[in-house]
């Protein structure tokens, strides 16, 4: 068994350096130490602490999910809360243990299903740049959420984003408006730019546009709602991400003296209860969360039980649900 005096005389540097690394307390490491170290600890398949010495000699009952950003993220996302929390029933009723893990960056990934001895995963959140290396490294069943990799055998379970974007383009022409924007978090996810896609084409499609002006990336900005009343050309329909980020913008129009659907017609995404509580209430593009963790999870112990299985990627359909929040221009 690899201890921290090993990784230490490989390195060589102290064993209070390298247990600096393994507990993540970086600032009085040198990034030449950090880098030796880790690739030590990789190689060697360390195991960093007695518990989970003890699960890597047997097969653990242990599912990791795995949520891309901190601890607060989870906190902060109605989507990631609503995924674990459907995903942990269908975990249990297995007779296993979930155990939740915050990733920020890659090295991360392989240091928590090792340590743990995990017997599969299960990702939420964009992990499209380092699918092919998180493949590699782990030999254990893995079941990615949202994903848009290019990586071909991979197991993944999704939605439509494209054709939500279709949706709620049709929709507000149907309603008869004419100017539009998108409002979009962490613009650089697949998922968002899907959405985006789906949303712009089908605008163009029937004659209309969306101004590069009306695309706003609302991690960037602080207050998209007042970006939207600044708007040197008006808009009257704006495509928002997400339900709670429509929810948002909703409340900050009123601060601004602007209300919904009277001067800003707004479509969400994601079909949250939350969406018929506001007023008004939110018309959104919906999908089945439910049914997604179930899958990902029914995916997940097919692997299990049989390695061998063919990778699965599954497609999930998206539904409009027409509220209040939308206005109709149409004569």
């Amino acid at each position: 068994m690899v201890t921290l005096k090993d990784i230490a005389r490989e390195a060589g540097v102290s064993v209070m350096t390298v247990s600096r690394v393994v507990n993540g307390q970086y600032s009085k490491v040198s990034e030449e130490n950090i880098r030796k170290i880790q690739e030590i600890i990789k190689k060697r398949g360390y195991v960093p602490n007695s518990t989970a010495r003890s699960l890597s000699s047997k097969a653990s009952n242990i599912i990791s999910v795995i949520v891309h950003g901190s601890g607060n993220e989870l906190m902060r996302s109605l989507y990631n809360a609503a995924m674990v929390g459907e995903i942990v029933p269908y975990v249990q009723e297995r007779g296993y243990f979930l155990m939740l893990h915050f990733i920020d960056k890659y090295d991360d990934i392989t240091h928590s299903l090792r340590t743990w001895n995990a017997r599969g995963a299960i990702f939420i959140g964009t992990f499209d740049h380092d699918v092919q290396k998180i493949q590699e490294d782990n030999m254990i069943p893995l079941v990615f959420t949202d994903s848009y990799s290019r990586v071909r055998q991979i197991n993944n379970v999704g939605i439509d984003d494209y054709k939500g974007g279709v949706l709620a383009a049709k929709y507000f022409i149907d309603k008869g408006h004419k100017s539009f924007a998108y409002v979009g978090e962490c613009m650089t996810s697949s998922v968002i730019q899907q959405r985006l896609k789906g949303f712009k084409e089908t605008l163009e499609a029937s004659g209309f546009s969306l101004s590069s002006s009306h695309i706003l990336d609302a991690t960037a900005i602080q207050d998209p709602a007042r970006a939207i009343c600044s708007f040197k050309e008006q808009v009257t329909a704006v495509f928002v991400s997400s339900d709670a980020l429509a929810a948002s913008i909703i409340s900050s129009m009123r601060t601004l003296g602007r209300n919904v659907p009277e001067d800003y017609s707004i479509i969400g995404f994601d079909g949250f209860p939350m969406g018929d509580l506001l007023a008004p209430r939110l018309t959104t593009i919906s999908q089945d969360i439910a049914k997604k963790a179930r899958i990902a999870v029914d995916i997940l112990f097919r692997h299990i039980q049989d390695p061998s299985s063919p990778a699965e990627n599954i497609v999930l359909d998206v539904q409009l649900i027409e509220r209040d929040s939308v206005r109709s221009l149409s004569k």
